[in-house]
């Protein structure tokens, strides 16, 4: 069942207020990883070359149990618009292929930096 991009918008922008809340300078890009499962290999790869081609890079990929785990990142910034941005652009390709969307997270980028 392909999952709710509503939903996952939700998620995503409460990771926005909780990262601006922990001082996170949002609008500056850094590397971002993200995490997809899926339930075989093929659709794993498949999925993999459509966010290759959509600007991502593949970081892994790896069998847990039942489950073919798909990392891939990019570097952008994580405000709010940003960040529903790439989850509105990644959701459909994760769908597509049958696979679950496990967000994203990366290092917070503070004052001090």
């Amino acid at each position: 069942m392909p999952q709710d991009v509503e939903e996952l918008l939700a998620q995503s922008a409460a990771l926005v207020e909780e990262r601006l809340g922990l001082g996170d300078r949002v609008h500056e890009p850094r590397p971002i990883d993200h995490l997809a499962g899926f339930r075989t290999r093929r659709a794993a790869e498949a999925a993999g070359e459509e966010l290759t081609a959509s600007g991502y890079r593949i970081d892994g990929l790896y069998r847990r149990l039942l489950t073919v785990w798909l990392e891939f990142s990019a570097i952008t910034a994580v405000d709010s618009a940003t960040a529903a941005a790439f989850t509105r652009e990644i959701v459909p390709i994760v769908n597509r292929h049958g696979g679950t969307y496990d967000g994203w997270g990366g290092f917070l980028v503070g004052s001090d930096d």
